[in-house]
């Protein structure tokens, strides 16, 4: 049997009775906001405990997609100062989901302040997120370090705004997406 490892920003994301059915099926590990948070997160597990696949499961932002639109992004990207210019950096395929589906990765919150040329780079990308960029970046350093196949990396998300800055009621609309996001989980655990 598959040895999985769900990593989720936010414990409201799921909420506790997700959670708690999730955690009968596999280890559930809470990252915190942000890239920096999820890597630790990330290769402090791999240090703990060996994994077969690791699935990042959450919300994000996207200006292609309505809310509440499930996607299990294939390709992902590094964000903020990462995306165009000279410190660029390539996309990278996952390897699962759907490669044609990019999900940008960065450490800024797209907020009201978030300056149009910022919102304008973003655009090309299918969604946006703060973890799974730096999840997939912890995965093949480990492995590398390591000397071993690394654990297959899955992204499951949901769309809970439009990336356009207008987010003050996050909360209730995760709260909405749960259902979507364990059922979702749910079925990918049943065939790995």
């Amino acid at each position: 049997m598959a040895k999985n490892l769900i990593i989720v920003a936010l414990p409201e994301e799921l909420g506790i009775e997700a959670t708690a059915e999730l955690r009968g099926l596999c280890e559930v590990r809470f990252s915190g906001v942000g890239k920096l948070c999820a890597y630790e997160a990330t290769l402090e597990a791999l240090l703990t405990e060996g994994y077969d696949n690791i699935i990042n499961v959450g919300t994000c932002g996207s200006s292609k997609y309505p809310f509440a639109t499930l996607l299990y992004p294939g390709t992902v990207v590094q964000g903020d100062l990462y995306l165009d210019g000279p410190f660029s950096t390539p996309k990278i395929a996952i390897g699962t989901g759907d490669e044609r589906v990019a999900i940008v990765s960065g450490d800024n919150f797209i907020g009201e302040e978030t300056h149009p040329a910022h919102l304008d780079r973003l655009k090309p990308y299918d969604c946006i997120d703060m973890e799974a960029y730096a999840i997939d970046k912890a995965i093949k350093l480990y492995s590398r370090l390591r000397n071993a196949e690394p654990p297959k990396m899955h992204l499951i998300k949901c769309v809970s705004d439009g990336a356009d800055g207008a987010l003050e009621d996050w909360g209730e609309r995760a709260k909405k997406l749960r259902p979507i996001l364990l059922a979702a989980t749910k079925e990918l655990l049943s065939k790995l």
